[in-house]
């Protein structure tokens, strides 16, 4: 299960749909302050759902196109592009998660697209929409979190090896390096530049949701170890104890939370079983 989150995110290629019948009522750059962000939405007189993304990946790719086609006669629906993805413009760098919550907030109001809203998306989308939902309480209804990292995962990640520590294991050393990155928020090959450190402190003064209806989607559970056995069990422990936490913390982010698993051991549910994650989404409005 190693580099599930992070890596994935990093390397896994765009995946084109098409849903022909499906047409935007608004796409387009939106001013969100000196830059611009493309947005895409599919309005009626629904409830709205913002379809937010994984760490790295871009609304526009289309994977989301055949679920909103099954979703559209339930919601009005708009997803984007963060800053620096897909068709936006890149803003100022680095920034943090809360960065990122006030531009999408600037994003929705520059393309008259008001609240209330409801929030799915997945893996590093949950955090976009817990940031949201800590500056902005009264515009945020409910969210679906497919596969969402628990709180810590990144500052975890980048925190965990000891300043001291040395290794003669080549393949040690580039796993290490690899995940001491997320120190580092330009780091060259990153797709966001967002500061993981910051963002860590500023989600563990989140307020939670209340009594707002949250799902939380998660992947079939494998028993398998997050770290490769060459990873010393010192330094392993650390991702081993946040994981084991991890269905607690989604317990506590509201006292009306569904927690469900997926048979798909995958990350990006919403590719691998979007049946399920469209089924989960239509019960969120109910």
């Amino acid at each position: 299960m190693f580099y599930r989150l992070l890596l994935v995110c990093l390397i896994l290629p765009s995946l084109h749909t098409s849903a022909e019948e499906l047409i935007a009522t608004k796409s387009g750059m939106f001013d969100v302050g000196g830059y611009s962000l493309y947005l895409e939405c599919y309005e009626n007189d629904k409830p709205k759902l913002i379809l937010e993304q994984g760490f790295g990946r871009s609304g526009s790719d289309g994977v989301w196109l055949n679920s909103i086609n099954k979703l559209k006669d339930h919601y009005s629906i708009c997803l984007y592009d963060r800053s620096g993805l897909g068709k936006s413009e890149k803003g100022p760098v680095p920034f943090t998660i809360n960065d990122t919550a006030n531009r999408l907030r600037a994003l929705l109001a520059s393309a008259n697209i008001n609240p209330p809203y409801y929030f799915a998306g997945g893996s590093y989308a949950s955090y976009v929409v817990t940031a949201y939902n800590n500056l902005y309480p009264d515009e945020v209804s409910g969210a679906v979190f497919i596969a969402p990292p628990t709180l810590g995962y990144f500052y975890t990640m980048g925190t965990r090896w000891p300043q001291s520590f040395e290794t003669d294991n080549e393949e040690l050393k580039r796993y290490m390096e690899f995940e001491k990155t997320v120190l580092n928020p330009m780091f060259e090959r990153v797709p966001e530049n967002v500061d993981h450190m910051e963002s860590y402190k500023q989600l563990s003064n989140s307020k939670g949701f209340d009594s707002k209806p949250i799902i939380v989607i998660r992947a079939k559970q494998t028993g398998e170890s997050y770290d490769p056995a060459f990873v010393p069990d010192k330094i392993a422990k650390r991702m081993e104890v946040l994981e084991q936490g991890a269905e607690e913390y989604f317990k506590s982010l509201s006292t009306n939370v569904e927690i469900i698993y997926s048979e798909s051991e995958k990350h990006h549910l919403h590719i691998s079983d979007p049946d399920l994650v469209v089924a989960k989404i239509k019960t969120l409005a109910r």
